[in-house]
C-alpha cells in the first residue's frame, strides 16, 4: 500500500509540475516583455512554487521571519537540502528575490525562460570567466534592490548533514555591503531524496535568523560565513531534540 501512495504522490507531483510550468511559465515571460525589471515575472514564480508546495502536500513553516531586512537588499545564505528549498524559499519569503542557478536550468523549455525573463542569473560551473560575469550581473541585481539566495555547499546534501561552505556569498556581500541572513532549512531532503524522482510529502521548515553585517576584511568575512554555517548547524542540532 505504501508503494502505491508513493506512486501517487510522485505520479501527482510530476503532472502539476509540468502543467503550472506551461501555465505559468507563459505568464511569466508574457510579464517579462511589460515589466524588465523581473518583479512580475518573479511573482508569478512565487505563485508557482507556493502551487507545488500546497497541491502535493507538501507544508512550509517559516519562522523569523522578523529577521528579513526591509529597508536594502540581503544576501540570504542557506543549507541545501533538496528540490523543495527552492520552492519554499522562492514561494514564501516576502521579497524580490533573483536567484543564481546553474546555467543548464535555463535551456528548458518554458521553466527556462521563465527564469531569463524574471532576471536570474545563469552561472557554468567550472568555466572561471563566466563565473565572473555571473558574480558582475548578481552584484548589479543587488544594486537594483534585489535581494539573493546562495547555496554556499554548492550541491543538494546526501544525508542531511551540513556541508563546507564555499566563499563567494561573503566576497559578494563584501563587495555589495550588503548582510548576509542565515536561513536554515529542516526536512526537504526526506521530499526527494538526492539522485531520486520518488516524492515523499511532508513539512519544509524554514528558520530565518539575525542579520550579519559583512566586514571589509578578507578574513573576518570568512569567519562570519562559518559562524552562520554554525548557526545552521546549531539549528539543525536544535531540531533534532525535539
Amino acid at each position: 500500500m505504501s508503494q502505491l501512495v508513493s506512486i501517487y504522490h510522485t505520479a501527482r507531483f510530476w503532472i502539476l509540475i509540468s502543467f503550472l510550468s506551461l501555465i505559468l511559465g507563459v505568464c511569466a515571460i508574457g510579464a517579462g516583455f511589460f515589466d524588465k525589471s523581473g518583479n512580475r515575472s518573479h511573482n508569478i514564480s512565487r505563485l508557482w512554487c507556493r502551487l507545488l508546495c500546497k497541491l502535493n502536500g507538501v507544508k512550509v513553516e517559516i519562522s523569523g521571519q522578523e529577521n528579513i531586512v526591509s529597508d536594502r537588499p540581503q544576501i540570504f545564505v542557506s543549507n541545501h537540502q533538496g528540490y523543495f528549498d527552492i520552492f519554499a524559499l522562492s514561494g514564501y519569503l516576502p521579497v524580490q528575490i533573483r536567484w543564481v542557478a546553474k546555467a543548464s536550468l535555463f535551456k528548458i523549455p518554458f521553466v527556462g525562460w521563465a527564469m531569463s525573463a524574471a532576471g536570474y542569473i545563469p552561472v557554468e560551473r567550472g568555466d572561471h570567466k563566466k563565473a565572473y560575469e555571473a558574480f558582475h550581473k548578481t552584484l548589479e541585481k543587488i544594486k537594483e534592490g534585489c535581494s539573493i539566495i546562495i547555496f554556499p555547499e554548492g550541491t543538494r546534501s546526501e544525508d542531511g548533514q551540513i556541508g563546507p561552505f564555499k566563499k563567494g556569498s561573503s566576497l559578494i556581500a563584501s563587495r555589495s555591503k550588503s548582510p548576509m541572513v542565515p536561513i536554515t532549512i529542516i526536512g526537504s531532503g526526506e521530499i526527494i531524496k538526492k539522485g531520486s524522482a520518488v516524492i515523499n510529502p511532508g513539512s519544509v521548515r524554514v528558520i530565518i535568523s539575525p542579520p550579519i553585517e559583512p566586514s571589509p576584511d578578507k578574513k573576518e568575512n570568512e569567519a562570519l560565513l562559518q559562524s552562520i554555517r554554525d548557526t545552521i548547524i546549531a539549528n539543525h542540532r536544535n531540531d533534532k531534540q525535539y
